[in-house]
């Protein structure tokens, strides 16, 4: 059975079979709007008119839309001068013909002639009607691409490319009745991007398996696989991609979710992890300490292991010694060992952590907690001379504490043992292109428990949404951070104290929680109070209204005005 792409003929290549008059060619192809049917393009047309031009910088912006009969009908979203229509028929030996079309569709038929199939990380297009930059449009440049592709991996590739070039993280596909929907996850929210038809979803599951090196004959019990690709970028000739591909039977086939991974830490330089400068001295001067122990908490997706990686860099050094064990490993790190987990061979995270002691390690990290036995290794292994960085899944800093207790280590190794608590969440930026004033409601302030005079009505903002954000007003994520340091006083509620009274503690000395983290960004224009509660539960807020207005909040409000 013959794949829609080759079904779909060209609005040129039936006007050559008589199958349709010029006439319908041109309404096919341009409707009334001037949107152009950009999948019934033919490549011959627009190869056999650029060939004559190989500069393309001299014309005017052209759409090649059909040659019949000695002439060629141009699609414009401008007006084309006269003599300028002339020196086209003579260059070309045809005469010309105009055919108004909308700026978008131009500027999508542009994007489409730029971008390489494999290109990873285009930089932005150029316009050549308004001479700015601008985004593309996902959807359907994607479709188009599709349209062309010849085979089930062409397609897979495409998506993929598409899904590098606009920084999405993962791609998702899921079977449905009409079709095989397929959604980027672009800066921690996902997007409907395109549907597959019904009839080809199935190959293109069966081909992702065989990619990803999976039992093509299994579909009724989930697997993993990875797919090693190298795509190329405007900065590099090439680069390595990992995809770590997830299959999951469900009803009306198997979903599918593709994470897209650099092979190298795209995260190199600490202080864009989004932490205040407070915070950063806090937790580099951690970082510096010969021994003791590290947690990062937060759920899947709140940058818990970029904060690792580029963590682990900055200590990295000639004279130590700075060894890993992950489940998996998600990125290749210069000057440091990294093992895997592999629980059908015997290789646990305790069992990983027994053998990396043998190592002469100076430095570990343990990709997470689970049990009792890694958590009494690590933190034995924190209290003998190593520094230990891990992580946690508990929902702030402090929950940490009674988390590390209830899995079993003894609470008196676990005070000597700790340094420091960090929990984050990743939180949408405004999008500097979009960015409008925005003055927050008395309803805004009291989800806040801010004090309005302590709000920086002036200073909040959000975006209004354009074709750079995807018309969502954000762009790009950071961190809002939740530090907590152990010192003596946590020590010893550690010991012998209860939550209550680390609580109460940390209300005494004005915690930067995640409230105040909050907020802090909101006052600043950073990022909004929507995206905030998309992230963080309401009773985060509700928690400590006694606080507000708290120091640390006046002291963001004296720093803004000054």
């Amino acid at each position: 059975m013959q794949t829609p792409s080759q079904n779909i003929t060209s609005a040129w290549r039936k006007l050559r079979n008589h199958e349709i008059t010029c006439e319908q060619a041109l309404k096919t192809l341009v409707d009334e709007q001037g949107n152009v049917a950009l999948k019934l393009l033919d490549r011959e047309v627009t190869y056999r008119f650029f060939k004559h031009f190989p500069d393309k910088n001299i014309l005017p912006p052209l759409i090649p839309l059909l040659l019949w009969r000695g002439s060629y009908y141009l699609g414009s979203p401008t007006a084309v001068e006269l003599e300028l229509i002339r020196e086209l028929s003579d260059r070309t030996l045809t005469e010309i013909k105009i055919i108004p079309v909308s700026k978008k569709s131009y500027s999508t038929w542009q994007n489409i002639q730029k971008i390489d199939s494999k290109l990873q990380s285009s930089s932005q297009s150029i316009n050549s009607i308004s001479r700015e930059q601008e985004q593309e449009d996902i959807s359907e440049v994607t479709e188009v691409f599709l349209s062309q592709s010849v085979d089930q991996i062409a397609r897979i590739k495409t998506l993929i490319a598409a899904a590098l070039r606009n920084r999405a993280s993962d791609v998702h596909l899921e079977p449905m009745t009409e079709g095989l929907r397929v959604r980027y996850r672009i800066d921690g929210v996902l997007r409907d991007i395109t549907k597959l038809p019904l009839e080809i979803s199935r190959k293109v599951i069966v081909a992702l398996k065989v990619m990803s090196e999976m039992d093509i004959a299994e579909s009724r019990r989930p697997q993993d696989g990875r797919i090693s690709e190298k795509y190329n970028s405007p900065e590099e000739a090439e680069q390595g991609m990992d995809l770590r591909v997830s299959t999951l039977p469900c009803v009306g086939g198997e979903k599918v979710v593709i994470r897209l991974l650099p092979r190298q830490n795209p995260f190199t330089d600490m202080n864009k992890l989004g932490f205040a400068p407070e915070a950063m001295q806090t937790y580099s001067g951690w970082l510096q300490q010969p021994q003791g122990m590290i947690i990062i908490t937060g759920p899947t997706g709140s940058g818990k292991t970029s904060t690792l990686y580029t963590s682990l860099q900055e200590v990295a050094t000639e004279e130590v010694n700075v060894v890993t064990v992950e489940d998996p490993v998600e990125y290749v790190l210069p000057r440091i060992t990294q093992t895997q987990v592999n629980e059908a061979a015997g290789m646990t995270f305790a069992a990983g952590l027994r053998s990396i002691l043998r190592q002469d390690p100076d430095i570990i990290m343990l990709g997470e907690i689970r049990d009792k036995e890694t958590a009494e290794t690590a933190v034995r292994a924190a209290l003998t001379g190593h520094l230990v960085l891990t992580t946690l899944h508990t929902n702030d800093a402090p929950g940490a504490i009674p988390r590390l207790k209830d899995i079993g280590p003894d609470p008196s190794l676990i005070s000597d043992a700790l340094l420091g608590i960090v929990a984050q969440r990743l939180v949408r930026r405004v999008c500097l292109h979009c960015a409008e004033p925005y003055k927050p409601t008395e309803a805004d302030l009291r989800v806040l428990g801010l004090d309005p005079k302590y709000a920086n009505r002036d200073t909040w903002k959000r975006g209004k949404g354009c074709p750079k954000c995807f018309n969502s007003g954000y762009w790009g994520r950071e961190a809002i951070v939740e530090l907590l340091n152990v010192d003596e006083t946590v020590r010893e509620i550690i010991y012998d104290g209860s939550m209550t009274q680390l609580n109460r503690y940390l209300k005494e000395i004005n915690f930067v929680s995640f409230r105040i983290s909050a907020i802090e960004k909101i006052t600043t224009g950073a990022t909004t109070i929507e995206e905030v509660l998309r992230v963080l539960p309401l009773s985060t807020f509700s928690r400590n209204r006694k606080l507000s207005p708290s120091p640390t909040i006046e002291q963001f409000s004296s720093t803004i005005k000054n």
